[in-house]
């Protein structure tokens, strides 16, 4: 749909994903109709995007606002394609206005609110929630002689199965070396491993940490889940980074069927150099090494290349009414997993609605025509 300019919706949320799946679901619980805007073709579309070996953790810490399950599952971990058509069937279910197709390329605020220029057309929101998340904007450190290197690389988000590897090498064979030290690390390598390729690991630091196997993350969870919840209330400050999971990769590791080496010092042309002095060649390396906020819009906003914005109760403290959720120890170190952002979602739609109740009876709710989808953007309902 192309909005009309004197349209102003009273809230935009951007992003589809869980974050703004479950703070639409909260707004409309408290009367208000958001609007979101998805740039991809389905609502959770980014984590269509996600290798299909990752896992989510438990249903019992992942389910979105309002959602129910079977008990059998709560323990089980949640699965790449189950989590994504989980997000489809939550958006569907419930009813949630969302618009995909619809990229936003700039916002900016005046005294009426926020203008978002999209690749279909311009937007406009008395408040404005983003839920952009971090998974579109992978992180690769800036080593020495990488972009003239010939050896071939890629991160770890642009991989989906070793078919992918098979695709780039052209073979079932092959000297692989991983980059990093937590959670998709080593569900890389563990894969490719027993997929047949010879693979070693580059981290920084003196040692490697791993986290629960797979069944002991299952089975403690709901003690995990207590403590966690202890923690916060405590204000207890802690990294949210999730460790490489025990198991598989540990035992790889310990064996020595795995290699490990030192952080990378530099590429040359057809070699990898280590930080300890060894060099060694490689037929390609996969950058597991992180994400980075996505927030090249909010540039106009916040300056060039914002990573964490600067937040005072979950609200920009630049900029009036401009609203965060999965922002990185946002409240919690909680803040960007998905246990997390459930919990934060609620918050975040309670000051987000108490805004919008002061805007007039007429602009709290989308007419029919606002949120009648037209040309490229798709509405789900």
């Amino acid at each position: 749909m192309t909005p009309k300019p004197s349209a102003i919706y009273p809230v935009i949320v951007l992003g589809a994903g869980p974050a703004g799946l479950a703070v639409a679901y909260e707004l409309l619980r408290r009367g208000i109709t958001p609007l979101v805007l998805e740039k991809g073709d389905t609502a959770g579309a980014s984590f269509a995007q996600f290798p299909r070996n990752i896992y989510f953790g438990p249903w019992l810490n992942n389910l979105l606002p309002g959602s129910s399950i079977d008990w059998a599952w709560l323990l089980k971990r949640s699965t790449q394609p189950a989590y994504h058509k989980y997000l489809k069937d939550y958006a569907h279910q419930n009813r949630l206005p969302v618009r995909c197709g619809v990229q936003v390329q700039s916002v900016s605020h005046d005294r009426d609110g926020f203008r978002l220029q999209t690749s279909t057309g311009e937007y406009r929101s008395h408040l404005l929630v983003n839920c952009t998340g971090y998974f579109t904007r992978p992180y690769t450190p800036n080593y020495p002689g990488l972009e003239s290197t010939r050896v071939p690389h890629m991160h770890v988000s642009q991989y989906r199965d070793p078919a992918t590897v098979r695709e780039i090498l052209n073979r079932r064979s092959g000297r692989i070396l991983v980059v990093g030290k937590r959670l998709s690390a080593g569900e890389t390598f563990v894969e490719l491993h027993n997929s047949g390729y010879q693979m070693s690991l580059s981290y920084r630091g003196k040692k490697l940490r791993f986290g629960p196997t797979t069944w002991g993350e299952a089975l403690f969870s709901p003690i995990n889940w207590i403590f966690e919840r202890i923690s916060v209330a405590l204000r207890v400050r802690k990294h949210s980074y999730p460790l490489m999971a025990g198991g598989d990769s540990k035992r790889l590791i310990e064996s020595g069927q795995v290699a490990t080496f030192s952080n990378i010092a530099r590429f040359n042309e057809n070699t990898v150099v280590f930080e300890d002095g060894r060099e060694e060649r490689f037929d390609l390396v996969i950058f597991a090494t992180g994400y980075r906020a996505a927030m090249a819009h909010l540039e106009s906003l916040l300056g060039p290349q914002p990573n964490e914005p600067k937040l005072k109760n979950m609200e920009s403290s630049e900029i009036p009414g401009l609203f965060f959720l999965g922002v990185d120890q946002q409240r919690t170190y909680r803040s960007r997993f998905l246990r997390g952002i459930v919990e934060d979602s609620r918050l975040v739609a309670e000051l987000v609605a108490r805004r919008a109740q002061r805007l007039p009876a007429s602009r709290r709710e989308l007419t029919p025509e606002m949120l009648t989808p037209e040309n490229s953007a798709t509405l789900v309902n």
